[in-house]
């Protein structure tokens, strides 16, 4: 009856990288991080669908990874800060970018868009980790939280 009780499941952290170190790209400005998540992004869907997605960083601000987080609908995407800082802590991440759509082309943070960005940056500074930007993102152009200082 006893190891019936020691019957449990293993947890592993696993991070495969499957670009060399020395490969990694380096994010130095906004745009450039602006043209990356566009690289990952289905630009036929861009003004359809909201989708949430992470870069994850390094020290030196080198991609560890990417991340889509979610897929909604026409008027909202929910993240799951769970999700988001599994994936950080998994990836040994220091930084880490936030980036969502709006497929109205309206580029302008909602009162929702800033209290999430203010909690998931009182998250990471629990974790010791540091939330670089938030973007808000159409096919034509994106506006910075950083940039606005609003983080």
């Amino acid at each position: 009856m006893k190891s019936a009780l020691y019957k449990i499941s293993e947890i592993e952290l696993n991070y495969r990288p499957k670009v060399k170190a020395s490969d990694r790209p380096v994010l130095k400005c906004t745009e450039e991080i602006y043209e990356m998540f566009k690289q990952h992004w289905n630009l036929d869907q861009i003004g359809l669908i909201e989708e949430f997605k992470v870069i994850y960083l390094n020290r030196s601000n080198a991609v560890l990874g990417i991340l889509n987080v979610s897929t909604g609908g026409l008027t909202g995407v929910v993240a799951d800060p769970r999700v988001i800082f599994a994936a950080a802590i998994k990836s040994a991440a220091t930084g880490l970018i936030v980036c969502h759509n709006h497929p109205t082309m309206n580029l302008t943070p909602s009162e929702a868009d800033i209290t999430f960005t203010e909690n998931l940056k009182n998250v990471a500074d629990l974790l010791g980790i540091h939330i670089v930007d938030h973007l808000i993102i159409n096919e034509e152009d994106y506006f910075s939280f950083a940039c606005e200082e609003l983080l």
